[in-house]
């Protein structure tokens, strides 16, 4: 079974990476995301995925080690923000998963902006937070369970995304700079799947 998620060990990981890769991490994590916004759109009819997949798609173009100024990532910056939707206004039990997918795709734009690993760990985060919550209301489980933790990361949801995630933290380490035919084989992949349902 794949241990809990641990903010500190991915930074320690990460650390070792070159910046491209470290953002080539963060950018699979968002699109296996990217798919729980559309299904919050859907549900409630509210929302906007074209700037979440435009700012999406200027962090794998940055992998491939092209420039993007500052001033272009703060107005993308700006535009993702305003698609998060406010959870006091929607029901939907896709709300919080959709504001993970919005704050992880910005906190890839802050780490183009200011360098800090940790906003790649964040990415990572959010993806296993929103697995998190999913898995607590499907299942139904009981908040006040002492194995409510344990039951959790058994989950094959929970396991799976874990499993991905050190997944594509090897394969990372090992693209090259500018190899644009890995890039896209690591981001077609991950269009392919979704953190919040179990692969066949």
């Amino acid at each position: 079974m794949e241990a809990t998620f641990s903010d500190e060990r991915i930074l320690e990981m990460m650390s070792r990476m070159a910046p491209h890769q470290q953002l080539a991490f963060g950018a699979v994590c968002c699109e296996r995301m990217l798919p729980n916004y559309q299904t919050f759109m859907r549900e409630v009819g509210w929302g906007d995925v074209a700037p979440l997949r435009e700012a999406l798609g200027t962090v794998w173009v940055a992998c491939e080690s092209e420039r993007v100024t500052d001033a272009q990532l703060g107005e993308m910056l700006s535009k993702c923000e305003e698609c998060a939707p406010n959870s006091e206004n929607f029901t939907s039990l896709y709300t919080s998963s959709a504001q993970d997918a919005v704050f992880a795709i910005c906190s890839l734009l802050d780490f183009l902006l200011d360098g800090d690993v940790a906003r790649v760990v964040s990415a990572a985060r959010f993806s296993i937070d929103s697995v998190d919550l999913i898995v607590q209301e499907r299942e139904a489980m009981d908040p006040r369970d002492p194995l409510l933790e344990h039951k959790i990361l058994a989950h094959p949801l929970m396991q799976q995304e874990l499993l991905r995630q050190r997944r594509d933290l090897e394969e990372a380490s090992q693209v090259a700079p500018g190899d644009r035919t890995a890039l896209l084989a690591f981001r077609t992949r991950a269009q392919r799947e979704s953190n919040l349902a179990v692969s066949s």
